[in-house]
């Protein structure tokens, strides 16, 4: 197991407990607001943020990521000079292009409701959240210097300090409006505005820990012999230029959020379905997907800790590095995903009970679920494309995928299925994206894919974990008669099952859980052969 593997793979796992702990205050942002404002509200809400998810996606992730590896590139080569340019360069790029779609999204609000068809309530969430952009821009600059560094802690944290802030401030605006008697648009929009001061105290963090860490490539600087001076003016166009294509390939559950906001209203109006009807579907999916955003975390942190990793791979020419970090990140992609989309799959009903006391919108999640393993799937090889320089292929697959999601929500949405017909459609769009994105990637990399370890043992666990999940929340329903309690220690019993059957089948190597303080631990499954 080499020091990059076991950086990779700690950086992965580091990410993945911050976003799931992240998703989970999140969740704890959907589930109250819900109970507030009702699926009204929330519908409200989830019309709006998909559109300012897609606007602020170069900023979340194109610019940071591109950031991330073309820093990674240089400290590789010891260009240490070059790297810092390359962070003040992208400081000021980010800065300007975060404000001008804050300016955009505050004065322009009207026009964007007319021209998306979506209700005029809506402008109070837009408002709150145009406010956010420049600084989710500010603070992913940080963010891509940490992240080209492999320094994964300040992201990890600042994740947590965000939704720490989103949850309480936000709650606790509309909790206030509300009271006030204001009415719920308003309050949806007091909300939002919670989400916004989320991102400037995370700002402010990441240039506190940004002081503290300077020191570093300042050290390396002074002992640097050789120093790189390009013109800012070529590096920002090389900025741009590589976090376009970032930007767009990453954002595809951003684009399919907003695909399903522009044709639901149009494709539902179209068979005569009221507004009101559409906007609480649409609160219905969004309180589904607040579920599933909590595994996405996953495809996140793959996506943040792969790219700089491969990045570095191909600056040092080092093909057999290259080949395992890319099998070894696929293998994490479909550990994790799948005991996670089987999980949602089979306690769908339960969880909405437990999250928002309904089981309205549970079909909805059993659909998301099966979406769910190739949304982490083709998020992961889209960076994998990324980090050798390929960075137009992941643009050029989702262009086709979203092809043909409007196609199938064009037709799909119209019928009895309606809401359904979206998700259906998200389905076959992902599973485009991915097939696409691995077609690609075995074109320009020669790996080999070990089909028994990567894909039959994991989904054997999973078949196994989830007779256990099912039996255990059907006794402990009739033992405890309480489906939230049984809920949760059915998920628990799921972990447990799903970790010991991948111990007993082999499944596991070192690599694998390389992200394990404990080394006699390690030793200990070593000497037992209980990894491949």
């Amino acid at each position: 197991m080499t020091k990059q593997t076991n950086k990779l793979v700690k950086g992965a796992v580091l990410l993945s407990l911050a976003g799931l702990f992240s998703k989970i205050l999140s969740a704890f942002f959907r589930i109250p607001l819900n109970r507030l404002v009702g699926f009204e509200g929330v519908g409200y809400y989830q019309i709006v943020y998909p559109f300012y998810s897609l606007l602020v996606s170069a900023a979340v992730v194109g610019i940071p990521n591109a950031v991330s590896k073309l820093i990674s590139e240089n400290v590789t080569i010891n260009r240490y000079s070059e790297a810092k340019r390359i962070f003040k360069c992208a400081l000021a790029v980010i800065g300007l292009f975060g404000a001008l779609i804050s300016i955009g999204m505050i004065t322009l609000t009207n026009s964007i409701i007319k021209a998306s068809g979506w209700p005029q309530e809506t402008q109070y969430a837009l408002i709150s959240l145009g406010l956010a952009p420049v600084f989710v821009s500010i603070a992913g600059a940080f963010k891509g210097y940490f992240q080209g560094l492999q320094t994964m802690l300040p992201t990890a944290s600042a994740q947590i300090i965000e939704n720490v802030i989103k949850v309480g401030a936000g709650i606790a605006s509309a909790f206030i409006l509300l009271k006030l008697g204001y009415s719920i648009p308003i309050a949806v929009g007091g909300a939002a505005m919670g989400t916004t001061l989320g991102f400037v105290i995370s700002m402010i963090y990441l240039m506190v820990m940004y002081r503290k860490k300077k020191f570093y490539l300042e050290s390396k600087i002074q002992h640097q012999h050789q120093k790189v001076h390009r013109s800012l003016k070529r590096i920002a166009k090389q900025i741009i230029w590589i976090a376009i294509p970032i930007t767009i390939g990453s954002a595809s559950y951003s684009i399919m959020q907003f695909v399903d906001s522009l044709t639901l209203f149009h494709r539902m109006n179209h068979i005569g379905i009221r507004e009101e009807v559409t906007n609480y579907i649409m609160g219905q999916i969004g309180s589904a997907f607040t579920v599933v955003n909590v595994p996405l975390t996953i495809s996140l942190a793959l996506m943040i800790t792969i790219l700089p990793a491969i990045s570095e791979a191909v600056a040092k020419k080092d093909d057999q590095e290259l080949k395992a970090k890319i099998v070894l990140g696929i293998r994490l992609a479909l550990l994790l995903a799948l005991p996670a989309a089987a999980g949602l799959y089979l306690l769908a009903g339960p969880l909405m009970q437990l999250l928002y006391r309904t089981q309205t919108g549970s079909e909805y999640l059993v659909l998301y679920s099966l979406c769910l393993v190739f949304i982490i799937l083709g998020q992961t090889l889209s960076s994998m494309l990324q980090g050798i320089g390929k960075y137009y292929y992941p643009m050029m697959t989702l262009a086709i995928a979203v092809i043909v999601k409007f196609i199938l929500n064009y037709f799909l949405i119209p019928t009895s299925l309606q809401g359904r017909g979206a998700i259906i459609a998200s389905i076959a769009y992902y599973m485009a994206f991915s097939l696409l994105n691995l077609i690609l990637l075995k074109k320009q990399v020669t790996f080999h894919l070990n089909i028994r370890n990567v894909i039959i043992k994991p989904l054997i666990a999973v078949i196994i974990m989830g007779f256990g999940v099912f039996f255990s929340y059907k006794l402990l329903m009739l033992i405890l008669g309480n489906s939230s309690i049984a809920t949760v220690l059915s998920v628990l019993v799921g972990i447990i099952i799903y970790g010991l059957t991948l111990l007993l089948t082999k499944t596991l190597n070192e690599s694998d859980i390389a992200f394990l303080p404990n080394h006699k631990l390690l030793k200990k499954l070593r000497d037992k052969n209980l990894l491949s």
